[in-house]
C-alpha cells in the first residue's frame, strides 16, 4: 500500500499536533551541560513560521532572536 506524501504545509500543521507542541520542558542533566539549567520551550513549527513571516521585508531575524522571543512568550529560560 502506497502512502501519500504530505506537502510542507501539511507537515507544518500536523507536526504540532503529533508532537504535542508547543510545550515547555524541564532541562535534564544531559541538556544542562550545553544549555544551562531551567526550562526550554519547544515551539510549534507554525508559530516559528508565523514569526518569520512577520519580519518586514528587508529586515533580518536570527535564530537566537527567535529563541529569545519564544522563550519570553512561554516564560521559559530559553528556546
Amino acid at each position: 500500500m502506497a502512502t501519500l506524501r504530505l506537502s510542507w504545509r501539511e507537515k507544518l500543521a500536523t507536526t504540532a499536533v503529533k508532537n504535542h507542541l508547543p510545550r515547555v520542558i524541564e532541562v535534564d542533566e544531559k541538556m544542562s551541560k550545553k544549555w544551562g539549567e531551567g526550562t526550554c520551550v519547544i515551539p510549534s513549527p507554525l508559530e516559528v513560521d508565523a514569526l518569520m513571516k512577520s519580519v518586514p521585508a528587508g529586515k533580518l531575524i536570527t535564530i537566537n532572536q527567535i529563541r529569545e522571543i519564544m522563550a519570553r512568550r512561554y516564560n521559559a529560560t530559553f528556546g
